[in-house]
């Protein structure tokens, strides 16, 4: 073969090289994109794991579980009085004071009322307020029920030398637990200070509309 014959060969032989060689690396290269999709790479933006995408569900559900309607009965829920029945004996008088559920829902008082004896309706404080025995059972009022507390008033202050005799038109009370009071009519005598008492003794809420026990 001549010198010339022996070059287009070797120029032949060089260019079928390179394209091989090309043909190779978008070869290659169409492998690296291809392990690029992997699925694997695509699990990083796949959606949440089911228990994960529940989540809201059991949000919703725990929040439309109905609370109980009992609660503490409020002041403006309850219809306060003393009732008729009572006793009498050399030491004062002991009568119910009486709570009655006068609201749409059953609610509950716990433990004893305040009490003091007031000059009017909106009138302040005379004495010392009752003393209270804050033991007893929580009590359940459905609507139109009665529980009481028995309530003392003593007749120390006709027996008390040097009192300066004060009647009263009835008496501030706080029903437990509560801060808004409310006036209950009762007329009564206690003492001018200093003599402030106190003259009052209230025992816990019970159930049932009679109780007199302090």
């Amino acid at each position: 073969m001549t010198s010339n014959g022996t070059s287009s060969w070797r120029s032949t032989t060089s260019l079928t090289g390179r394209v091989a060689a090309g043909f190779a690396a978008a070869a290659l290269i169409g492998a690296c994109q291809s392990t690029a999709s992997d699925p694997l790479g695509q699990s990083v933006t796949s959606s949440p794991p089911p228990a994960l995408s529940q989540t809201p569900s059991i949000a919703a559900t725990s929040h439309s579980t109905p609370t109980p309607a009992d609660g503490r009965c409020e002041t403006a829920d309850l219809r306060v009085d003393i009732g008729d029945n009572g006793n009498q004996d050399m030491r004062g008088a002991h009568v119910p004071l009486r709570f009655t559920n006068t609201g749409p829902a059953t609610c509950t008082l716990h433990g004893a009322p305040g009490v003091s004896y007031v000059t009017t309706e909106s009138g302040g404080q005379v004495g010392e307020p009752a003393t209270r025995n804050t033991h007893g059972p929580e009590v359940a009022l459905a609507p139109g029920e009665t529980a009481s507390a028995g309530l003392f008033l003593s007749s120390a202050p006709l027996k008390t030398p040097g009192c300066e005799r004060l009647e009263v038109p009835g008496l501030r009370v706080y029903p437990p637990g509560n801060t808004e009071a409310t006036f209950v009519e009762r007329t009564a005598t206690t003492c001018e200070p200093p003599l402030v008492g106190p003259f009052v003794r209230v025992g816990p809420v019970e159930p049932g509309p009679d109780n007199t026990r302090s």
